[in-house]
């Protein structure tokens, strides 16, 4: 999945009248080169809106999990409607949560915005233990310290809808670039990010991450060890 806005008010209207179930809707996943220690590009692959179609058979439902001392929740898949308000019910009923992992290719901006503003309230770590993409970077950019294990990646290219026949539409990018800079990424960096076609991916390296401010500490794999399995 990737940074997906909701359809706009037309297409959503003419969706409605196509199909009754309130999950009707399209997505994209990312897939990233098998070596990306330098900036590359990825194509995405596109998926039908599932109430017309075949079901996305790869499309993962974030998964929420508490760590076995109780400080770390741990955040695996995409990012659907409704993930920020179950972390807000894990994190309401456990207090000791400091850290947040995430292992995602991205989903709804909403959500994504929604479950940023929770790690920004409870002042959460965020770590990163293989692959952080698209949405799933604005949860990222919240914390009050980032994390990302050594050989780790975070994925940026622009925000997009999905209209009709599956095309994809570049849309304004203003709600991006906010929570980025408010997070303290240099300008330069957030403007290359989002000028990334919705097609592609950009992984930029470690130290460029460091250098503009978005990652805190590039840490050994071993550092959260049990944390995130």
């Amino acid at each position: 999945m990737s940074d997906l806005r909701r359809p706009g008010v037309a297409a959503l209207a003419l969706l409605i009248g196509l199909c009754a179930a309130p999950a009707c809707r399209a997505s994209a996943r990312a897939e990233f080169p098998a070596d990306s220690s330098a900036p590359r590009l990825a194509l995405l692959v596109a998926f039908p809106a599932p109430s017309l179609s075949e079901p996305e058979e790869d499309a993962q439902e974030a998964r929420l999990e508490i760590g076995p001392d109780g400080r770390d929740l741990r955040l695996t898949g995409d990012l659907t409607e409704g993930v920020a308000d179950r972390a807000a019910t894990l994190l309401a009923a456990h207090p000791l949560i400091e850290r947040l992992h995430l292992t995602s290719d991205g989903g709804l901006v909403q959500e994504a915005l929604a479950l940023g503003a929770l790690v920004a309230a409870h002042g959460l770590a965020t770590y990163v233990p293989e692959t952080c993409a698209s949405a799933c970077t604005l949860v990222f950019v919240r914390g009050r310290g980032r994390f990302i294990a050594a050989g780790g990646r975070l994925g940026f290219h622009g925000p997009y809808e999905v209209g009709f026949f599956e095309a994809l539409r570049q849309v304004d990018a203003a709600p991006e670039r906010t929570a980025y800079l408010n997070a303290g990424l240099a300008p330069d960096f957030v403007a290359q990010a989002l000028a990334v076609r919705a097609q592609a991916m950009w992984t930029p390296d470690a130290t460029r991450l460091r250098a503009a401010g978005v990652v805190t500490e590039v840490v050994a794999p071993d550092r959260f060890a049990g944390r995130d399995r």
